[in-house]
């Protein structure tokens, strides 16, 4: 006898793998799923859920440890609401999708319940499948399937006109060789000999970087005066005046910069070549001395649940920094304020409402 909830599961588990989005919610479900498939492969007997709380859930989403994740901020980040819905949108707005369920026969569906007795209980979550003829559940456990109007389980509305950054530590960052070679466990004091050694290179590739450009700005412009200079000599001064500017605007620029700003992204040569996102703080510490420390200011969307990162503000913003959704990153921009960790929609107003 075919087991139809494997099959349900396993086609589902395939569809959220294959689909080019990567969003917070479309990890819950994998992770859900996941289990669920985990659970029934290794069981013999008849379905039985597997059954997920919202720390677990969110702990194997950000690959932290579970005993870390408080109940509150779990509950905000895994809405049991926004999962249903996700998984609903997810199967309907695929034309491929939805045609592979109806042809099964059965759909995936999120169920949730109260752990047991009592105002204060965890929510457990799980997946099912449902008939798609009648719309009846084909396995249901009474006993599990109760409704809670306790306010442990009342879940906010989404909220798309802010959002809260996080800080990550520098040890969660991997830094640069070049970043090793100044950096002392992700930061450098800025009077510090490692401090006074980077602002003389600073100085350095700066005068450096003016030197090039005039000189090889003199040799083109005196090319006819200079007989002995052969054709590959003339590239190599060409050359000079793009690689002086580079080293200019993506180098000497964002450093020189960075006591003002107070944050910028991380410049050539010091984020990692395997990290897609870092960014370098200046703070003051208790001597009220600054200092630098790598880092990375992330937050979840709201709209989307993707990853949002800083990133240049240009073309369409006039900050220094923005807010840009991995997923849709000239739609969902938010602003910055480093103090508050807060963001601010600046997308088109009244957005919710082509949202809903």
């Amino acid at each position: 006898m075919e087991n139809n909830h494997l099959v349900v599961f396993n086609e589902l588990h395939d569809q959220l793998m294959n689909y080019p989005r990567d969003t917070l919610w479309d990890t819950y479900l994998k992770i859900i799923v996941s289990e669920q498939l985990r659970k029934i492969e290794y069981s013999d007997e008849a379905f039985e859920p597997e059954k997920l709380s919202r720390q677990q859930i969110y702990a194997k989403a950000k690959n932290i440890d579970e005993k870390s994740v408080d109940s509150q901020t779990a509950k905000n980040a895994v809405k049991t609401t926004k999962l249903k819905s996700t998984l609903k949108a997810f199967i309907n707005d695929q034309p491929d999708c939805k045609k592979a369920f109806i042809n099964l026969g059965y759909k995936p569906i999120i169920v949730t319940s109260a752990s047991g007795g009592g105002s204060k209980n965890k929510t457990l979550l799980w997946m099912d499948i449902q008939a798609i003829e009648n719309e009846v559940v084909e396995h249901i456990d009474e006993a599990a399937l109760v409704n809670i109007d306790t306010d442990d389980d009342i879940e906010s509305v989404d909220d798309i006109s802010s959002i809260t950054y996080e800080r990550k530590a520098t040890s969660d960052i991997k830094p640069s060789l070049f970043t090793k070679l100044f950096f002392s466990q992700g930061e450098l004091k800025m009077l510090s000999v490692r401090g006074v050694s980077l602002m003389l290179l600073l100085t350095a590739i700066f005068v450096s970087d003016i030197l090039i450009g005039i000189y090889a700005f003199l040799v083109l412009l005196l090319l006819d005066d200079l007989p002995t200079v052969s054709l590959w000599q003339a590239i190599l001064f060409s050359a000079m005046i793009p690689f002086a500017y580079i080293s200019w605007r993506y180098f000497f620029m964002p450093l020189y910069l960075l006591p003002y700003h107070r944050v910028i992204k991380a410049p050539m040569f010091f984020a990692n070549v395997n990290v897609d996102n870092a960014d370098i703080e200046m703070y003051r510490d208790k001597d009220r001395l600054n200092v630098a420390r790598v880092t990375e200011f992330i937050a979840t969307c709201p709209i989307c649940s993707g990853t949002i990162m800083l990133a240049q503000s240009k073309p369409d913003q006039k900050l220094p920094l923005v807010g840009r959704c991995k997923e849709a990153p000239h739609a969902h921009v938010y602003s910055f304020d480093r103090m508050t960790m807060k963001g601010c929609f600046l997308g088109v107003p009244n957005y919710s409402i082509f949202t809903n």
